[in-house]
C-alpha cells in the first residue's frame, strides 16, 4: 500500500532500525499476535498507564484499530475520494455489478495519496510551537526542508518549521 511521501518516512526509518521483515515486531523478529501487541503495547500508550496504574495522560482512551480505518475511510469521503478507490484502500472489494465495471486509476491512487499527505500538513499546522518543537527533537527527518504545498515531487520529507501557517 503507498503512503503519504511524509509518513512513508516513518516507516522507512522504522523498516531500516531492524533486520526483520516486518514493521512492527517482537524483539526476535516475528510478527506481534494482535491481542499481544494490543495489550501490552497500543493500549498502554493510548490509555497512559503501566498495568494498573496511571503514569502520563491518556492520548486516545478506548480507541481500537478497526476506530483507526473508520476514520480512514471517513477521511476519504470528506476528501471526495470515489468509492472504488476507498474500497481499494481498505483492501474491500465493491458490491454487485460495481465489480464488474469499477476500477481504480493510477489517478484516483495519486489523489488518496495526495489528500493524505495534505492531513498530514494540516495535522502539523494545528500543533502548537512547543509540540512542533518536540517532535522535531523526537523525529530529527521533521527538520529537514521542501517547498511548501509540494505534494507528488518532493524528497520524502517535510520540514516541521516550513509548515505554512493556517490563515487565521
Amino acid at each position: 500500500m503507498d503512503l503519504p511521501p511524509s509518513i512513508a518516512v516513518f516507516y522507512e526509518e522504522l523498516m531500516d532500525s531492524h533486520p526483520y521483515p516486518f514493521v512492527l515486531c517482537t524483539p526476535e523478529g516475528k510478527p506481534w499476535r494482535r491481542s499481544n501487541f494490543r495489550n501490552r503495547h497500543w493500549r498502554p500508550v493510548w490509555d497512559g498507564t503501566d498495568g494498573d496504574r496511571q503514569v502520563a495522560p491518556a492520548i486516545l482512551p478506548e480507541f481500537t484499530f478497526h476506530e483507526g480505518r473508520h476514520s480512514h475511510a471517513t477521511w476519504l469521503i470528506e476528501d471526495n475520494i470515489p468509492e472504488v478507490a476507498r474500497r481499494a484502500r481498505l483492501g474491500q472489494k465493491m458490491k454487485g455489478i460495481a465489480r464488474v465495471y469499477d476500477h481504480i486509476t493510477p489517478e484516483m491512487e495519486r489523489a488518496v495519496i495526495q489528500a493524505l499527505e495534505r492531513r498530514w500538513l494540516n495535522s502539523l499546522n494545528a500543533l502548537r510551537p512547543t509540540e512542533r518543537t518536540k517532535l522535531g527533537e523526537w523525529f530529527p527527518h521533521l527538520r529537514q526542508t521542501r517547498p511548501v504545498g509540494e505534494l507528488e515531487s518532493a524528497p520524502r520529507t517535510v520540514s516541521i518549521a516550513q509548515v505554512k501557517p493556517r490563515p487565521s
